[in-house]
């Protein structure tokens, strides 16, 4: 399989995982140690040196094998029957549900308790699980609590068209005060007397004092038309007449 940028290594990652059983169950300090060595040997197709390789595996397993004996297992890897499907190779390593949950993220071995059927109905319920977490997080509500399901107008005895009409107008009549919001601390709430000051400036020219549009009419009609200046009527002055 490729290594290139973004490729999935089984081989590789089923070596980690052995290596991690082997340590969880103490596999190097029992009888069988030949096991993991021999499954690890097994997914180490590509070893330049694979004698060497072996006897660093067991040093990271927690124990040590001499050359002969790396070279024993590899010999006995090669002609024992290779278990690379994943319950085939839990069932030969002896690797139960809950040590296979201590592998890491997705692992690829298997389990002798819960086979592959069961394990894939365990992530989809996990996943749900986690998938409502995040949508009670953003503040949704369960289907089983939304209105289509509840259904309120029916104990009211009432359609369900009245009952979202009824609701509507109901919110547009409620009323809520709020906390004055300020955009900055040197923000204040309007003293009484610029209040007073704020509600004449939309008050009427005569509560004002100002005159009204009538009244600025008729003063304007007072005024001699002879006092209007020219510009006014949008009309250049007219040179006077000389005296004969």
């Amino acid at each position: 399989m490729s290594r290139g940028k973004g490729s999935f290594d089984l081989p590789a990652k089923r070596r980690k995982e052995i290596v991690l059983h082997g340590r969880l169950v103490g596999a190097m300090d029992s009888d069988d140690r030949d096991r993991w060595l021999i499954a690890w040997h097994w997914h180490n197709p590509k070893a330049i040196d694979p004698i060497w390789s072996l006897m660093e595996a067991a040093k990271r397993m927690g124990g040590s094998i001499t050359e002969a004996e790396a070279s024993a297992i590899t010999e006995e890897a090669s002609i024992t029957r290779k278990h690379l499907k994943a319950d085939n190779l839990a069932k030969f390593l002896g690797v139960t549900f809950k040590e296979r949950q201590q592998l890491g993220p997705r692992p690829t071995i298997g389990s002798i308790d819960v086979k592959k059927r069961a394990r894939e109905e365990l992530r989809k319920r996990h996943n749900r699980i986690a998938h409502e977490r995040r949508r009670r997080g953003l503040g949704m509500r369960p289907q089983s609590e939304s209105l289509s399901a509840t259904q309120p107008w029916r104990e009211l005895g009432m359609s369900r068209a009245t009952w979202y009409r009824q609701n509507k107008a109901g919110k547009r009549r409620e009323t809520t005060l709020s906390a004055s919001i300020f955009l900055s601390n040197e923000d204040r709430t309007v003293s009484p007397e610029r209040e007073v000051e704020f509600k004449r400036g939309f008050a009427s020219k005569k509560a004002r004092g100002l005159p009204s549009s009538q009244t600025a009419t008729t003063m304007v009609a007072d005024v001699p038309i002879s006092r209007v200046p020219h510009c006014c009527f949008g009309l250049r002055p007219m040179p006077m007449a000389r005296a004969a």
